[in-house]
């Protein structure tokens, strides 16, 4: 007798039609949002703040309550949601130049304000839906459509490194950045995922979690090579890791 060990999320969209770019990486990562929220028993609890960006998308894909918020805004959204209903569960999908660009106002306060919601942000070193430009993750030496002969430090500055960011606020419980790069690191993402949101259910504080994720028609690879790139230049500026983790003092 033959034993299912795959299928659907509950918590996806079954009729939806997928739009992501092939191979990029935003479809693993909901579905292992979708994952937790089933094993959590969350679904019918949740609501997402998403923002503008490839993970706006979210929504049509994710069926949880959903509110857009306008670029950068997520966390404000969140946090508002979050006080006025504080039995919901409440989280956040953004992408890098969303978080840690326009909105690193917000993302940045929410955490030094300890609200309890978790934000999850997908760092593909490039702003993927309008047209590759340079991001706050983007590497030194990367092209985009915006640095042309490549990110330099004289006049671009250097990539900010999120998940340590996030973790020296005194309000955040849970920061850890993970890739997916490879089937054991897609595990290790669902962990890091699954235990961001038991944080949030146990009130502890904002909890954090920072996706090492691939955009292959920005860079212009195949998905291969551009899980060769996340693992052999990202990963070396971006280390994987938990950066904060209240109860392991960490």
């Amino acid at each position: 007798m033959a034993t299912q060990v795959f299928k659907v999320p509950d918590s996806i969209i079954k009729d939806m039609t997928y739009g992501f770019c092939p191979g990029c990486d935003h479809g693993v990562a909901i579905r292992l949002v979708a994952e937790c929220l089933d094993e959590l028993g969350l679904k019918e609890n949740a609501i997402t703040a998403t923002s503008i960006g490839c993970s706006v998308c979210l929504y049509d894909y994710l069926d949880v309550d959903s509110v857009e918020a306008p670029h950068g805004r997520a966390l404000a959204e969140a946090t508002g949601i979050k006080r006025a209903r504080p039995d919901k569960f409440v989280f956040t999908y953004q992408g890098d130049g969303d978080f840690a660009s326009i909105g690193l106002g917000e993302s940045t306060h929410a955490a030094l304000r300890g609200e309890n919601i978790t934000a999850i942000c997908i760092n593909n070193t490039t702003y993927g839906m309008t047209g590759g430009q340079l991001g706050p993750t983007t590497l030194l030496g990367q092209v985009t459509t915006t640095s042309p002969t490549g990110r330099n430090v004289e006049y671009y500055g250097y990539p900010i490194r999120i998940a340590e960011h996030i973790a020296l606020c005194e309000g955040t419980a849970y920061s850890a950045r993970v890739s997916l790069d490879s089937v054991a690191n897609i595990r290790k993402a669902k962990q890091a995922i699954k235990k961001a949101f038991e944080y949030q259910l146990k009130g502890l504080g904002f909890s954090f979690v920072e996706i090492l994720s691939t955009c292959p028609t920005n860079w212009h690879m195949t998905p291969q090579k551009a899980h060769d790139r996340v693992r052999d230049d990202m990963m070396k500026v971006f280390v994987p890791g938990v950066y904060k983790d209240v109860l392991q003092k960490v």
